[in-house]
């Protein structure tokens, strides 16, 4: 029998004054941003995991029963907003998201293209105001977050 992952919450624990948020580079190809938000949210959900376990039941992660009594867990109970903006406003995000203690996880151009090992060596040969930010993942309250992604447009 399957049985739910421990960070799974009842129906009625939802709490939808949270919001998971991911904000990519406007104009990445649909290839590129698919894998960007999949690096940004298996990142977001370590980071919580890791560093903020207390954040864990805030994301809603829920335990969905099929008919015929498949389970598919976890999933999110909370909407995942995709929004996208330009360059200057994925840095600006990232650098407020830090600066407010936001969890908060981001992706660059950096870290695509050959090995984990390429990818490694061209992140330490670049400094931060070089980087390619492909996209941010936050989560957080609807009043932290909206504000600072107020600009940003949903992606289509």
């Amino acid at each position: 029998m399957n049985t739910p992952h421990t960070a799974v919450v009842d129906p009625a624990a939802v709490d939808s004054q949270h919001k998971l948020v991911v904000a990519l580079k406007s104009k990445l190809p649909p290839g590129v941003a698919a894998n960007a938000v999949g690096h940004l949210c298996l990142g977001l959900s370590v980071k919580a995991a890791t560093q903020r376990p207390e954040l864990l039941p805030k994301m809603s992660f829920l335990a969905f029963t099929d008919a015929d009594g498949g389970l598919h867990s976890p999933v999110s109970g909370l909407s995942l907003v995709v929004l996208e903006g330009r360059p200057a406003w994925i840095r600006r995000l990232r650098d407020e998201s830090e600066t407010a203690g936001l969890l908060y996880t981001d992706f660059t151009g950096e870290m695509t293209g050959g090995t984990y090992a390429d990818q490694l060596d061209r992140m330490k040969q670049t400094p931060e105001q070089l980087l390619d930010y492909y996209g941010v993942a936050l989560f957080g309250t609807r009043d932290e977050l909206d504000p600072l992604t107020k600009k940003f447009s949903l992606l289509r």
